[in-house]
């Protein structure tokens, strides 16, 4: 990490690196998944390997798109919730690491009934596994923002306007109470 201090910019840049990762990813799984579904009698359990391709379809297309909305706020304003959205994404991406090692243990890591399959099934797993290990980096895109944040002049608090009542029953009020 560099001394100087970051850019939204930057972070635009990180978010659009992890997102053309991403877009890679879900075309890949996609013609994975039509390999699966042209190739479902050799499979054991078919339905599984598509459940699991089927769950991490969507989760990567939600980053593609929060990383979309991220990139046009940051360049905006840096807030709180920019930094809390790509931490929770990361964590996420952290506990569905299991799902690949299940997914391994159930689907790959035993004898299979056409042994041709398994270089598919590493595609699959390699290609979840390597995209959620990628988004961990979103964790550092995270970090320069709360950089960008700390080193940002606070916002002047509103004046704060008195209602009639109050304005004049701090007027009125007695010396002994405005002290």
């Amino acid at each position: 990490m560099t001394n100087e201090a970051p850019t939204p910019q930057d972070v635009v840049d990180q978010l659009a690196a992890r997102k053309a990762d991403a877009v890679n990813s879900i075309e890949t799984l996609r013609a994975l998944r039509a390999n699966v579904v042209e190739a479902s009698a050799k499979f054991e359990n078919p339905r599984a390997i598509l459940d699991y391709i089927d769950f991490f379809l969507p989760a990567f297309e939600e980053v593609v798109a929060a990383s979309d909305t991220l990139s046009g706020e940051v360049v905006v304003k840096v807030q709180r919730g920019h930094i809390d959205l790509l931490r929770q994404i990361a964590a996420n991406c952290r506990v569905e690491q299991r799902r690949c090692l299940v997914f391994r243990d159930k689907c790959i890591n035993r004898p299979l009934p056409h042994e041709t399959m398994r270089p598919l099934l590493n595609d699959i797993s390699v290609t979840t596994r390597d995209q959620l290990t990628a988004f961990y980096d979103l964790n550092n895109a995270a970090a320069k923002l709360e950089r960008i944040i700390n080193t940002m002049e606070p916002e002047p608090e509103p004046k704060r306007v008195l209602g009639r009542r109050q304005l004049f029953s701090n007027i009125f009020k007695p010396l002994k109470d405005r002290l």
